[in-house]
């Protein structure tokens, strides 16, 4: 089992990073093994944050966190 989360964090020497559209998403490799190369990260009204890869939904109802 594969939880997801969103997470205000700092990046690691070991992390990868993009930045889109001003915001930079930070990641392991760890993550593209279990997620791939696309992700979607939408905001639904009656589910709040979900994330979306090519083949399906990862994960729903998700909220920012903060470490």
């Amino acid at each position: 089992m594969v939880a997801y989360d969103l997470t205000l964090d700092e990046s690691r020497l070991t992390d990868s990073q993009k930045e889109i559209e001003g915001f930079t998403f930070v990641y392991d490799d760890k993550t593209i093994e279990e997620i791939g190369a696309f992700v979607k990260i939408d905001y639904v009204p009656s589910q709040g944050l979900k994330m979306i890869n090519a083949n399906q939904t990862l994960a729903y109802a998700l909220q920012l966190k903060t470490l």
